[in-house]
C-alpha cells in the first residue's frame, strides 16, 4: 500500500481537528462546560483521546475553540452583507433581520453564549479575536447611524452599542425563554407565522426609536 503524501496527511489532521470540534461543540450545547464529558467527544469524533490533547491541549482549549468558531462564523456572516453600504434605515433593517434570522437557524451560538453566561464569561474574556472582530461591526452601524442623523432619517442620535443591544434583544428574547414562553401563554413559538411576525417587530421597533417615533 502506497504511503500518505505530506498534502494527504495534512487533510487527514485537518479532518480530524475539524471532527473534534463539531463533536464538541454539539457536546458543549447538550451539557454545557461543566456537564461535558471527552469520552463522548471522542466517540462522537471517532477519534484517538490523545488527539483532543494534541490539537486543542486540554478541555479549557477545547471549549475556548467552539466559542471562537461560534462567534468567527457570525462575524464573517454579518460582513458578507455589507448593510452598511445601504440607506441608513434600510441598512439597520438588514441587520435586525439578519440577526433574528442567524439566532434561529443557528443555534449553537445562542447555546453557547447561554452556556458562557453561566461561567460569567470567563473563557470568551481570554480570546482576544471575540472583541477585535466585534468593534468593526459597532462601526458600521455607526456609520450607518451618523447618515441617517444627518439626511434626516434617524431623529435620535443613538450609540452603536446600544443599538445593536437592542438588535440581539429582540432576536434572542424566544430562544433564551422559548419552552417557559411557550408553556406560560401556550402558544407555538417555533411556527414560521410567529417568527415572521416578531422578525418584523423587532424591525419596526428599532426604526421607530431611531427616527423618535
Amino acid at each position: 500500500m502506497p504511503e500518505a503524501t505530506s498534502q494527504e496527511k495534512q487533510m487527514s489532521s485537518k479532518d480530524t481537528k475539524e471532527r473534534i470540534l463539531q463533536a464538541a461543540l454539539a457536546e458543549f450545547c447538550d451539557h454545557g462546560y461543566a456537564g461535558a464529558n471527552i469520552a463522548r467527544i471522542v466517540a462522537s469524533a471517532a477519534c484517538n483521546v490523545r488527539m483532543i490533547y494534541h490539537y486543542y491541549d486540554n478541555k479549557d482549549g477545547l471549549y475556548r475553540a467552539c466559542l471562537e468558531r461560534v462567534y468567527a462564523e457570525l462575524r464573517e456572516s454579518e460582513d458578507k452583507l455589507h448593510f452598511w453600504d445601504s440607506a441608513p434605515s434600510e441598512g439597520i433593517a438588514q441587520l435586525t433581520r439578519f440577526t433574528f434570522d442567524y439566532m434561529w437557524n443557528n443555534p449553537q451560538f445562542p447555546r453557547m453564549m447561554l452556556n458562557e453566561n453561566l461561567n460569567e464569561g470567563r473563557f470568551v474574556r481570554e480570546i482576544t479575536s471575540v472583541n477585535s472582530r466585534s468593534r468593526p461591526l459597532l462601526e458600521h452601524i455607526g456609520l450607518l447611524l451618523e447618515r441617517g442623523v444627518e439626511t434626516g432619517e434617524f431623529k435620535r442620535r443613538q450609540k452603536p452599542l446600544d443599538v445593536y443591544l437592542t438588535i440581539l434583544a429582540l432576536s434572542f428574547i424566544h430562544i433564551s425563554n422559548l419552552h417557559t414562553l411557550m408553556a406560560t401563554f401556550s402558544f407555538d413559538a417555533r411556527s414560521p407565522e410567529f417568527l415572521h411576525r416578531r422578525r418584523d417587530q423587532a424591525v419596526d421597533i428599532v426604526l421607530a426609536h431611531l427616527r423618535g417615533a
